[in-house]
């Protein structure tokens, strides 16, 4: 994977360590993620946009925003959580629009944000997925 944006080692250890968990060896020598740290409205800890895409279409190259105020163990899970939506999209579970989840068409409009499958399976990896970083390094 290639990581683009000024980090703090842990930082890069972390999206390396998220990646080889989500990602096959082969997606994963794919993938390129800028990161950029910014000031976020509305509690926003974090985003994840798709940047550009392979010669197939799919998309492969990302850029995640992350709350640049947020805490140490935040960001750690910010960075989780925006690594499980990186996963949706390069492994076609979920368009770029939001409108098809793993082979079906959605509206995501009529669904509560909390409630949107793809955010659901985010919020309930990320906490698991900082975690098991977090014991990796002691």
């Amino acid at each position: 994977m290639i990581i683009h944006g000024k980090l703090k080692k842990q930082y890069r250890q972390a999206l390396e360590y998220y990646a080889s968990v989500l990602f096959t060896p082969q997606m994963k020598k794919h993938i390129e993620v800028r990161i950029s740290f910014r000031k976020l409205t509305n509690d926003y800890h974090g985003n994840v946009f798709v940047d550009d895409y392979n010669v197939l279409g799919m998309p492969r190259s990302f850029i995640i925003e992350v709350n640049k105020n947020d805490t140490n163990k935040e960001i750690l899970k910010t960075l989780a959580h925006e690594m499980i939506h990186i996963k949706q999209f390069a492994r076609s579970e979920l368009n770029e629009e939001m409108s098809v989840w793993r082979g079906r068409k959605v509206n995501s409009d009529a669904i509560p944000y909390d409630e949107q499958p793809w955010e659901q399976e985010a919020k309930q990896r990320e906490q698991e997925l900082c975690e098991s970083f977090l014991a990796s390094q002691t």
